[in-house]
């Protein structure tokens, strides 16, 4: 893969990082809890409403969390085109310390709390942002 690909699906999936964080907002904004409310009774397997999405401590929780993915997006775009797509090498450390931190507490703290097929989608998130890195080879090495 070639490192413009690699910038290419880097962006990509950081817009959908941005879009996935807006949908609580979008939720809480327009009474849609049901959206969130399904997802949640997901992370928790099977899908039986046993959970929801209602009281306010759900909802600020998901803002908190919605925010979060929207900024780390935002700041791995940036990453992408502002260093990773000088420095290869430094971007990349960047936004694997990064995706590999969000990973581990998040996936940790969804199996603690029950939710362990969160940690399951959480994968499909990182290979999104990891593989490009693993897979591209630098312009420099591609001229060679």
């Amino acid at each position: 893969m070639t490192q413009d690909r690699a910038i290419y699906l880097l962006k990509l999936t950081s817009i959908g990082t941005v879009i996935f964080g807006l949908i609580p907002l979008f939720a809480l904004a327009g009474s849609y809890y049901g959206v969130v409310g399904w997802f949640m009774d997901l992370t928790h397997l099977p899908l039986d409403g046993a959970q929801g999405f209602g009281n306010d401590s759900e909802k600020v929780l998901a803002a908190i969390g919605g925010g979060l993915m929207v900024g780390l997006g935002f700041m791995i775009w940036q990453i992408t085109i502002r260093v990773y797509a000088n420095d290869p090498s430094t971007g990349a450390t960047i936004i694997h310390w990064g995706i590999w931190s969000w990973f581990v507490v998040d996936s940790a703290g969804s199996v603690l709390s029950g939710a362990w097929f969160n940690a399951v989608l959480n994968t499909g998130f990182l290979l999104m942002f990891i593989l490009p890195l693993m897979l591209a080879k630098p312009r420099q090495a591609i001229a060679a």
